[in-house]
């Protein structure tokens, strides 16, 4: 059983490292290469509630952008999600599940390598029957992704330039702003509505051909007069817009989403195509009952669930009103019914495990039943902002056949950023755990329980206090071979602090040995954990963080004197935030890896290659 703590991730193509067991007396083998590959459903995980999870490894969001597009060509409205800067995740709808909600396939975590910044909007920019992308550039200009390829099978080529006006100035685009496509004249010319965090919003149409990118002719700086205000009648912010032809008259209408906006604002179309015409100030939509969240919230307008109206997905963001407490409930999903009002189905539209931001796994036998059970922290807990909580995905089934179900947090409260590291401190056969938190102290708990029923009790607030910064994210193992555990610790800055165990049986004494220790620096939020990686009998050392991912030290020394050496082959693409935990969930003798994430919730990769 690996002892130590994990990291966090979401999007992961392959990773480099690892041996055959070594045999008893022979030479260390030399390490070969280990392929790990992202699986969102490796085996059933169900929530507290016997909801199955059929996406439960997606790894979490905290601020999905959606659109509803027909990706594949079949006819259906297939879900286009960014949560992270540049990448687009692609869900394929597959029908609806029993209770009618629309059911989703995940296609693709990176869709067709698109690099689109912060926001993309999906529409047919030439006229040709395509979709094409608008993105944004670095430093909030416009990009522009040509489909070359086919509606069921699209291919985008990059323009060499920025979208540019007819006078051939660049167009600006605030990045924390997300503009609009659609034909507001109904002249079968897509016009561009880009709102400034004045409340304004410009009116572009497009000069034709757009080849190798759309012109745009400046029509307004003041789209219908409006400047929207938001809030408490005084306050304008970042951005999001639909345009959709609510009630059904021929034309379209505009739905804002604010930053100081607790829900979406409606500005009905009155006019016509040739002469839209809307009022000066939006009405809370949907009218009976309007969206409540903490605000800057994204509206997408589709049929999903193929009863021929139109239903509603709303992407949260996050603003004015404590993001906090969204960090979950954050895909909102509302159908239309016959009448025509719109009610709300789920706040949580894709089925996946989700336990608010800044999730930290570990993967240990936390009932003493010979597999491996999850837990998973986070930063702050949505349903009581007081505190972290650290949640148990109990497993079910057995070493082979793995099954999750969540049963619940366990009996921790009063800080933030809980990482728990579990191992035997006290040499009493159970589990102990080193905690983390968002202070320069690490608690020790002590394991008062059963080996099948655990429960911890601190036996010291101050275990250990780092010499500086904040996050201590702790992991555990022997790196000397004396016997006992000696502990890492990663913290804010990215380096990595080590403390020998100097202790005796039943009582650990941490002492300082470098708080820069190698000299490792992984940029902001290192979270180590420590695992033989390669099976060559020694530990070695992985690190994860906010904008490195996963970085690899191969342990080139011996169980008594290690030596961490940065393995540069070592790759896994993931999101902010990772931090990694391993162990052999499935019994065949290889361990897996699942990743935290700055999502909230974790990614599962498989090992494809080493299998026995």
């Amino acid at each position: 059983m690996q002892v130590g703590r994990p990291a966090a991730a979401l999007f992961i193509l392959t990773l480099g490292a690892c041996s055959s067991a070594p045999t008893p007396g022979a030479p260390a083998p030399a390490a070969t290469a280990v392929t790990y590959s992202p699986v969102i459903d490796p085996f059933p995980v169900i929530d507290s509630s016997g909801r199955v999870l059929e996406l439960a490894f997606l790894g979490g969001f905290n601020q999905p952008r959606p659109q509803l597009l027909d990706v594949n060509g079949d006819g259906k409205l297939d879900l286009m999600l960014q949560e992270y800067t540049s990448r687009l995740i692609y869900l394929e709808r597959e029908g609806t599940t029993a209770d009618s909600l629309p059911r989703f396939q995940v296609r693709s975590t990176h869709y067709a390598g698109l690099n689109v910044g912060e926001w993309s909007r999906f529409a047919d920019m030439d006229g040709d029957g395509k979709v094409d992308v608008l993105a944004e550039w670095p430093s909030s200009y416009i990009r522009y992704f040509r489909n070359t390829g086919s509606p069921a099978s699209p291919r985008y080529e990059a323009a060499p330039d920025t979208v540019r006006d007819a006078e051939g100035k660049a167009l600006f685009a605030d990045r924390q702003n997300i503009p609009q496509v659609g034909d507001i004249d109904c002249d079968s010319i897509p016009d561009l509505l880009v709102g400034r965090i004045t409340g304004i919003i410009l009116e572009y149409i497009s000069q034709k051909p757009a080849i190798p990118a759309p012109r745009f002719k400046l029509i307004t700086d003041r789209f219908q007069d409006l400047e929207i205000i938001t809030g408490q009648g005084s306050r304008h912010g970042a951005n999001t817009m639909a345009l959709y032809d609510y009630d059904g008259d021929g034309d379209l209408d505009l739905f804002w989403g604010d930053f100081f906006e607790a829900g979406l604002l409606l500005f009905e179309n009155t006019g016509s195509c040739a002469e839209p015409k809307m009022p000066q100030h939006g009405v809370r939509f949907p009218p009976q009952n309007p969206v409540v969240t903490s605000g800057y919230n994204a509206p997408a307008f589709g049929d999903l669930n193929d009863d021929g109206r139109s239903d509603l997905l709303v992407g949260v963001i996050g603003g004015a009103y404590d993001p906090n407490r969204t960090t979950i409930a954050n895909l909102l999903y509302l159908t239309r019914d016959g009448a025509g009002q719109y009610r709300e189905r789920t706040r949580q539209l894709l089925p996946m495990i989700d336990v608010g931001s800044e999730s930290m796994p570990v993967l240990v036998d936390l009932d003493g039943d010979g597999d491996l059970d999850l837990v998973l922290a986070n930063k702050i807990d949505p349903a009581d902002r007081k505190t972290s909580r650290v949640y148990r995905f109990e497993n079910t089934g057995d070493e082979r056949h793995p099954s999750f179900r969540l049963t619940g947090a366990m009996d921790f409260r009063g800080l933030y950023h809980y990482a728990p590291a579990f191992g035997d401190l006290d040499g009493d056969g159970r589990l102990d755990i080193v905690m983390g938190s968002f202070s320069a102290k690490m608690a020790w708990y002590r394991s008062d329980g059963t080996t099948a029923v655990p429960h911890f009790t601190v036996v010291d607030s101050v275990l250990v206090e780092i010499t500086r910064g904040s996050n201590t994210t702790p992991a555990l193992g022997d790196v000397d071979g004396d016997g006992d555990l000696d502990l890492f610790v990663g913290e804010a800055s990215g380096t990595l602090n080590f403390y020998r165990n100097e202790g005796g049986p039943g009582r650990p004494l941490f002492t300082l040995v470098s708080d820069v220790f190698d000299s490792i620096d992984v940029g902001r939020r290192s979270a180590p954990t420590l695992v033989d990686l390669d099976r060559d009998g020694d530990l070695d050392l992985l690190v994860g963080s906010d904008d490195r991912g996963v970085v690899l030290f191969r342990n080139e020394g011996t169980k008594t004197e290690a030596r961490f050496v940065e393995d540069v082959s070592f790759r896994v693409d993931v999101p902010p935030l990772a931090s990694p935990a391993f162990g052999d969930v499935d019994g065949d003798g290889v361990m897996e890896m699942v990743v935290g994430n700055t999502g909230g919730g974790a990614v599962f990769l498989n090992s494809v290659s080493g299998k026995r």
